[in-house]
């Protein structure tokens, strides 16, 4: 997969307004291949849409769609697991990329359909702590 800033360049987008998700599984609304998969994520005003060239996925999700949205610690990373149209829908970024700009625009367009839950999770994995934490866990 491309870098995000490539991706951008190529596209003509603002990188503060593109978010690098990886999807768990495939539940029904991203493809998925097994496992995880890549996706460029486009923050919009009004939805998030999803592109990975790779397998020729382009969807758009309206931030209406956000029915739940709460934080959880996996596998060392840090996700955010969603209700989309009633369909289980959880993503994660690297560290870095959960501090980035897009990362705070998609939160705050999500955070206007539902409450962010468990948001302490986001502060310990972000915070400057978090390796103290993670060592401690």
């Amino acid at each position: 997969m491309q870098t995000l800033k490539k991706y951008c360049e190529e596209n003509g987008l603002d990188q503060n307004k593109v978010f690098e998700m990886c999807v768990s599984g495939d539940e029904g609304v991203l493809a998925g291949r097994g496992g995880y998969t890549g996706y460029f994520a486009e923050i919009t005003d009004t939805s998030v849409i999803c592109t990975n060239e790779k397998l020729g996925v382009r969807k758009e999700i309206p931030f209406s769609d956000f029915k739940r949205a709460e934080f959880g610690i996996g596998s060392g990373n840090l996700w955010l697991q969603c209700v989309v149209n009633d369909k289980f829908f959880a993503f994660c970024t690297p560290r870095k990329a959960w501090k980035a700009p897009s990362a705070k625009l998609l939160m705050e367009k999500i955070g206007e359909q539902t409450e962010l839950l468990d948001m302490k999770e986001y502060e310990r994995y972000t915070g400057k702590l978090f390796l103290l934490w993670a060592l401690l866990k």
